[in-house]
């Protein structure tokens, strides 16, 4: 996934200061359910231990991270505080695995689902599948909850993800400029890039009045992204997993 389309020469010295890539978990509300449920999205979230991931399993340079939108993606116009920083939801990104259970428990009371049996939706690669391997594991130890794995070529992946043909799946984002924007209009309600069918009316306000009412007008532009971030986070609208380094081309 890119987040822009530039091309060419623009495109080149774009790439050359490129930040970080993210890998995250995508739960499908369309194909399962029980993902329609706020605690049982926590619930997925908390089962996760991050940095057991990156230190002992990946062991790549890759880092857990604070929120979807990364370090190096601007700074407070008045305060200079960083976005992740800022917008950062403790609890979204914790690992906690009592209370993990809880809150599935509370979800499969909501939804009256008994179990969840789903297909995580990976690439071949090895660490795709060593990542997949280790959130089957983490994900295992919830009640009733039955993770399994399903490993195909990147190309296909990418088609079945854009297809929104999954259970579960690994999705990366890799923005192309400095911006929360770039990041966040991902989980849009009608965009593109939003496979999981995940949608939140104020979410979608937050975006358009930064982007429509206060283009102009930094520190309130800024005040809606980080509340944007901090709503998409606490509602668990993904999972995240890790950010690491991404391959950068040579100067031209």
């Amino acid at each position: 996934e890119i987040g822009s389309g530039l091309v060419g020469s623009e495109m080149c010295i774009r790439d050359r200061r490129l930040p970080t890539a993210t890998a995250r978990l995508e739960l499908n509300q369309n194909k399962v359910k029980a993902f329609k449920n706020v605690n049982v999205r926590r619930a997925f979230s908390l089962a996760i231990n991050r940095k057991q991931l990156t230190n002992d399993v990946l062991q790549d340079g890759s880092e857990p991270l604070k929120g979807f939108v990364p370090s190096g993606m601007g700074n407070n116009p008045k305060t200079g505080e960083s976005f992740d920083k800022e917008a950062y939801v403790k609890s979204a990104v914790s690992s906690d695995l009592a209370k993990a259970k809880q809150l599935l428990k509370k979800g499969y009371q909501q939804t009256g689902v008994k179990n969840i049996k789903v297909t995580l939706l990976t690439s071949d690669t090895d660490s795709s599948k060593q990542t997949a391997e280790f959130l089957q594991t983490e994900l295992d130890r919830l009640p009733n909850v039955k993770v399994s794995i399903s490993t195909i070529p990147f190309v296909q992946l990418i088609s079945k993800q854009n297809e929104k043909n999954y259970e579960a799946t690994i999705q990366t984002w890799q923005s192309v400029f400095a911006d929360p924007i770039n990041f966040l209009d991902v989980y849009e309600s009608g965009s593109s890039y939003n496979t999981s069918g995940y949608k939140n009316k104020t979410f979608d306000k937050l975006l358009d009045e930064s982007e429509n009412d206060y283009g102009n007008q930094p520190e309130k532009r800024w005040a809606k992204l980080v509340a944007a971030e901090k709503l998409l986070m606490s509602d668990q609208g993904l999972s995240l997993i890790h950010i690491s380094e991404p391959t950068r081309p040579e100067p031209i």
